[in-house]
């Protein structure tokens, strides 16, 4: 018995093999095996006919087929520019988004190799309980093309459940500050009822999401559709601008299964929230005098003036740094100013007894916590010959002057920055709402 059995595969391969190099009689290509989603197809001969055919292969709705075709190339030159291709015949389609048909890219092969190619198909949803056909064809450039029909079963999928689509108002493009709304609209294709769907679209990189129940989706007829409440996603106001990932996740099944879909939202960066930052650390540093003479061993003095133009409370840290040629001290190292406020706090340079005459720079650093808002340069004009009490009593009469004119300034400095803060909330009361 076993040998009539292997007798009977061997005539079924060799009566299989024939009937393709028949077909391609110029390629002289041999059939190797066919596998769908990893299990080779049977091959069979219909009793009454004594035709071959293929077992019936078993599909569920949405299901992908993973088909792989393996081809020989016999005698001397082996084949040229052949192309498989596979289609489920019968359906008719009505989206380019169902991707019943899949093609290779052309390809040769050398005489006595054998390859194996790859092609994807999805099973329609919704489809009516007739009889459909996955056909692969193998082609080249100027023979009949062979034809391989496996006739599919099809069975309904239990929990066939989906996320049908998914839409956003105004659009993916946002501004951060404002709101996105995303409207879900679920799919049942499946035998069950699909109860207690949890629904999320989030924003992970942004730490925010919303999330919405449905009671039922049902599946009364073939196929059904259920409409998710809408859901705001608020884009934080200091958000930067880029690309993000808008996650939309569906659990159902006594959440037990999860259906994704991912798409990518633009963010633009808000021009007043921007200013608002900006603001907030805005620092107005004014110095009187830059630039002073100073003899060998004496002390020279700037007064600096700091004015908070910001919306918050800063503490700020002033430094000074010299090099070899002189030594440097801060009257008042840490300043703590509210909105509006000013402060002057004094920096005192001597240079060194044997310091070189010339023009000589020191570094004054200012610093908000350990961020660099500003660096000044203050110039010291080193004399070698010490200053009578006359140019002593001029320049300390000079440095009163320019504090007064510092005083002056910061006044001036601090109205325009009130009269600037009224208008922008006069204008935002106008324009936002």
């Amino acid at each position: 018995m076993r040998k009539v059995l292997t007798i009977m595969a061997l005539f079924v391969i060799g009566l299989l093999s024939l009937s393709f190099v028949s077909a391609l009689d110029n390629t002289q290509l041999d059939f190797k095996s066919v596998e769908v989603n990893g299990d080779e197809i049977a091959v069979a001969i219909n009793p009454v006919t004594g035709l071959l055919e293929f077992e019936h292969l078993s599909v569920e709705e949405g299901q992908a087929l993973d088909i792989k075709v393996g081809l020989t190339a016999f005698g001397r030159t082996g084949a040229n520019d052949i192309e498989v291709d596979a289609k489920i015949s019968g359906y008719d389609k009505v989206s380019n988004d169902e991707d019943i048909s899949d093609s290779t890219e052309l390809f040769d092969l050398a005489a006595g190799t054998t390859k194996y190619v790859t092609l994807h198909v999805t099973v329609p949803r919704g489809v009516e309980k007739n009889d459909y056909t996955l056909r692969l064809r193998v082609l080249d450039r100027n023979s009949p093309a062979w034809e391989l029909e496996i006739p599919l079963a099809f069975e309904p999928s239990r929990h066939g459940f989906d996320i049908a689509d998914v839409s956003f108002s105004p659009s993916l493009n946002v501004k951060a500050g404002r709101s996105l709304l995303a409207n879900v609209l679920l799919e049942n294709f499946g035998d069950k009822n699909q109860r207690d769907v949890k629904v999320t679209v989030a924003i992970p990189a942004l730490g925010v999401s919303s999330t919405e129940y449905v009671d039922v989706v049902n599946n009364d007829d073939n196929i059904d559709y259920e409409d998710v409440p809408e859901m705001f996603l608020s884009i934080p106001a200091n958000a930067e601008a880029g690309d993000y990932q808008v996650v939309v996740t569906a659990q159902y099944d006594r959440l037990r299964r999860t259906v994704t879909k991912i798409f990518t939202a633009q963010v633009v960066a808000d021009e007043r929230q921007a200013a608002a930052v900006a603001s907030a650390d805005a620092l107005v540093v004014a110095v009187g005098p830059e630039t002073q003479n100073v003899a060998a061993g004496q002390t020279a003095t700037y007064a600096v003036a700091l004015t908070n133009a910001g919306t918050t409370s800063k503490a700020y840290s002033v430094e000074v740094v010299t090099g070899s040629w002189g030594t440097a001290r801060v009257t008042e190292n840490l300043v703590v100013l509210e909105p509006g406020k000013n402060k002057v706090t004094y920096v005192e340079i001597t240079p060194v007894a044997d310091a070189v005459a010339g023009q000589h720079v020191a570094s004054l650093v200012i610093k908000s916590g350990s961020d660099v808002l500003q660096t000044i340069s203050l110039n010291a004009n080193v004399v070698q010959k010490a200053v009578d009490s006359t140019n002593v009593t001029s320049l300390r009469n000079g440095l009163e002057i320019a504090l007064i004119v510092l005083v002056v300034l910061l006044v001036i400095i601090g109205l325009i920055i009130g009269f600037s803060r009224l208008k922008k909330d006069d204008e935002e009361d106008k324009t936002y709402y």
